[in-house]
């Protein structure tokens, strides 16, 4: 029993040597691992070399930003509204000149009335002159159909709107309007509710030179448009547009409320490893600069982009010289040559 005893004490020992080792080992480890990363995302450039390189600073401000989804509009051929408009002006005016011929056979009918009480007319001549009233009143009852249908036909195919701007007098000055600026179409994806009054609209994609248009009103469905995902609306450009564009791209508001963030240049922007960073300028240190992770950014159009999480107003971002900084952060990571 006196002969192990010793054993146990140096077993003991030497346990708890390599216990306090394992501890410091892994104490070292990550220190270097955080100094290793606070690294990784920062650089130090003095303010010669700023000023040599480039490096412009931008410091941020609060905006706000409506978020939208891209989709397309189509351009709406108004010929044949056109064509229902002129067939509605035929039948309306058939229309008037029957009613004109009923209301004249109606005062025959009441004048022959009169006279054949007092004799001085026959009865075969009421008789013929009631019949003619007869014609008349089918003739103006058809002509009447005729109006009724074209009008309800125009507004199945375009819309109580629509057609109200082309079928009637007062509305001449709404069709002169639509003729000079392009009606289009728009599809509303099942993100958005509700239309928005205004979208922007732009043939070639560029979000910074879109234009705005107004909501019409609704699109009647039928069999042209029920392939197409989504509630139609007609839109109406406010801008007269030159040239004809058939497919225009077009940006709609998800909903009516801003968010508040920041706006950046996408010049600010650096890839690294698939992942999008900026670089600030710390508030304390004008030589000292930290790269942030950006992991959404919103597109306003291709200059520009809208953060609301990673950055904040009165950041100083690196707008210009971001991609140097880059380089120059992993560069000082590259372990010297020995010379050895």
């Amino acid at each position: 029993m006196s002969k192990s005893l010793p054993v146990h004490c140096i077993f003991l020992l030497l346990l708890s040597l390599f216990w306090q080792n394992s501890i410091a080992d892994n104490d070292d480890g990550d220190s270097n691992e955080h100094a290793s990363s606070h690294a990784d995302f920062s650089v130090s450039i003095n303010g010669a070399s700023q000023l040599s390189s480039g490096i412009e600073i931008l410091e941020l401000r609060t905006n706000q930003f409506n978020p939208e989804i891209e989709t397309f509009a189509v351009s709406v051929d108004l010929a044949p509204l056109f064509k229902i408009r002129k067939d509605y002006l035929s039948v309306r005016a058939e229309q008037q000149s029957a009613n004109i011929q009923l209301q004249q056979s109606q005062r025959n009918v009441l004048r022959l009335q009169s006279l054949q009480r007092d004799q001085a007319v026959s009865t075969r001549k009421l008789r013929e002159q009631q019949v003619q009233l007869k014609i008349n009143q089918v003739q103006f009852n058809t002509a009447r159909l005729q109006t009724t249908d074209t009008r309800l036909y125009a507004k199945i195919k375009w819309g109580n709107e629509l057609s109200r701007w082309f079928l009637d007098e007062s509305s001449a000055d709404s069709m002169l309007n639509a003729l000079k600026k392009p009606l289009y179409l728009v599809y509303l994806p099942k993100q958005i509710v509700s239309p928005s009054k205004t979208i922007f609209i732009q043939p070639f994609g560029l979000r910074e030179k879109a234009h705005s248009a107004s909501l019409i009103s609704a699109a009647p469905l039928h069999e042209n448009n029920q392939q197409q995902a989504g509630t139609p609306f007609f839109y109406l450009s406010d801008q007269t547009v030159q040239g004809h564009h058939q497919r225009v791209v077009a940006w709609l508001p998800v909903s009516q409320q801003k968010i508040s963030g920041v706006i950046i240049p996408a010049s600010a922007l650096v890839w690294h490893l698939g992942q999008v960073f900026v670089y600030l300028q710390q508030q304390d240190n004008d030589e000292q600069f930290t790269r942030i992770k950006i992991t959404e950014k919103k597109f306003i159009h291709s200059d520009a982009y809208f953060i609301d999480t990673e950055l904040q107003a009165g950041d100083r971002l690196v707008s210009v010289g971001a991609q140097m900084l880059l380089s120059e952060e992993f560069s000082g990571q590259i372990p010297a040559e020995d010379d050895d």
